[in-house]
């Protein structure tokens, strides 16, 4: 099918449309691959694609959630030229509305492809350009391409480096006549700044926590090595500390400062505990964000203010006045475990939410409840070793010296959300301790965790809080919780959550 009007965004060096838009043709039969082809065939005069057609291959097809978007990678002389695709746009009728093009015109195409430089030659060129040496780096692989510089292709070979520690991920691109390179980078370095952290403790990295106390059964002053994760730090501004567009932790004082954004440091050492909260609250916000909450409905309207060493004492809080999170140094620091960070990360969740939340007696267990469950759930899936005994408790690095005597299998921890506890042992006295409440609250939310999958649980479990307040009951907590899953999920999984919630003898709900 000829497209007749649309709009056109020139190439800069090809001088053939890069894109073509502002258009829709009507819908067609067939598989979307043979739709695309049809459409570049039709109009291949007018993209540039005399000639080339054959040279298309198909390189993925993405169905969206009203579209299908089809990819070809273009080829010559039976190697592939960097970035030269074509991608072809229609909707869920086959309607197609949008082309891209980066394909080389056949005119410029050489009708050559011989080396002068051998392999072996070009892997050791490619390592000195990255200061590296064959024994550090581990190439993955390597291949033959065309790599384009402006009009001209240049016959290249294609290698990318890998190191796990400091993690790094390298492709060079050598010019397979000349030796020279044509360009180099590494994935992770542009992705943020380096540093170590806890994921989300030792206790959960290396699998136990036995080899973390000492002879005296206290902590041990140094964490092995291979409790440690690499990663990255995301979005961080150029000054040097950890300020970035999600979080800050501006309210530390002498913060950690690196002007060359390498932020790797130890536990013992200064500046460890902004890295760790840093990193998990970027993380946690993120995946809130992911569920749906961003933009105009996004949670938070600006970073979370942290102080990573607010007092010597074994205490972190929120707070609602500042809007800003405090970690202790008493015992563990407890910005060194990401279960207690991302502990106090469900306060702020339910206070940017729901304002002022956990005024009254059961609201306030509800908080510490749902702040145990949101860390249990958000790293889940990290608990592989030792996994039966990790997987139900939380903060098992803040609380090693927490041992339950009367089950010697448990891990340590500060609190677990598997209790087998109902709303039958709420303590409504004066004296109450809101943590303890909260284990009833937090079980039941780990329960419908278990029952329908961690996604959709998360996501109803979030969006419930948007009609609470902050003197609300475990009661109204419950059918917020079912008012969520009728308004995301049609009801789906109603009758699995009230049989929940009858179990653990919160009601009424409905």
């Amino acid at each position: 099918m000829n497209i007749r009007h649309f709009h056109e965004v020139p190439g800069r060096h090809y001088k053939t449309p890069k894109e073509i838009w502002g258009f829709r043709l009507p819908a067609a039969a067939g598989h979307p691959q043979a739709v695309a082809r049809r459409t570049l065939s039709a109009n291949a005069s007018r993209l540039g694609l005399d000639g080339l057609m054959r040279s298309l291959r198909l390189r993925r097809i993405i169905r969206s959630l009203g579209a299908w978007h089809v990819i070809f990678s273009q080829r010559h002389l039976g190697k592939y030229i960097h970035r030269a695709y074509v991608t072809v746009h229609m909707d869920s009728r086959r309607a197609v509305y949008l082309i891209k093009s980066r394909a080389v015109p056949r005119p410029l195409l050489p009708d050559v492809d011989t080396a002068r430089v051998g392999v072996r030659g070009a892997r050791e060129r490619a390592l000195r350009a990255i200061r590296r040496r064959a024994d550090v780096v581990r190439t993955i692989d390597h291949d033959e391409v065309w790599y384009p510089v402006r009009t001209r292709l240049h016959l290249a070979y294609k290698f990318r480096f890998h190191r796990h520690s400091p993690a790094e991920d390298w492709i060079v691109y050598i010019d397979a006549n000349t030796g020279d390179v044509l360009m180099k980078y590494d994935n992770l370095s542009e992705d943020g700044a380096k540093a170590h952290v806890f994921v989300p403790n030792p206790v959960v990295a290396l699998g136990g926590w036995k080899s973390l106390l000492d002879e005296d059964g206290q902590p041990v002053a140094r964490v092995p090595p291979t409790a440690y994760s690499p990663v990255r730090l995301l979005d961080l501004e150029r000054s040097g500390v950890l300020d970035g567009t999600r979080v800050s932790t501006a309210l530390t004082r002498n913060r950690v400062r690196r002007r060359d954004l390498d932020f790797r440091c130890r536990s013992h050492q200064q500046g460890f505990e902004e890295v760790m909260v840093y990193h998990h609250l970027d993380r946690a916000i993120r995946y809130v964000e992911s569920m749906g909450y961003r933009g105009p409905r996004a949670v938070f309207k600006e970073p979370l203010k942290v102080n990573a060493r607010a007092t010597r004492d074994d205490n972190s809080w929120y707070s609602p006045g500042t809007r800003s999170l405090g970690f202790g140094i008493g015992d563990v620091d407890d910005a060194e475990d990401g279960e207690t960070i991302l502990h106090e990360f469900g306060h702020a969740i339910q206070d940017a939410i729901c304002p002022d939340f956990g005024q009254s007696q059961e609201a306030a267990a509800m908080g510490e409840g749902f702040g145990d469950y949101f860390a249990a759930s958000f790293f889940a899936d990290r608990k592989t070793k030792g996994r039966s005994v990790l997987i139900n408790a939380v903060m098992t690095w803040d609380g090693i010296l927490c041992s339950d005597t009367s089950h010697k299998d448990r891990a340590p921890c500060v609190r677990r959300v598997d209790e087998q506890i109902t709303y039958e042992s709420f303590d409504h006295s004066a004296r109450a301790d809101e943590h303890d409440n909260g284990e009833i609250w937090s079980a039941t939310l780990w329960e419908i965790w278990n029952a329908i999958g961690r996604a959709t649980a998360d996501r109803i479990i979030v969006e419930s809080h948007f009609q609470l307040d902050g003197f609300c009951t475990f009661a109204k907590g419950a059918r917020a919780i079912l008012d969520a899953d009728r308004n995301l999920y049609k009801g789906r999984h109603l009758k699995r959550l009230r049989t929940i919630f009858r179990r653990r003898g919160i009601g009424p709900v409905d």
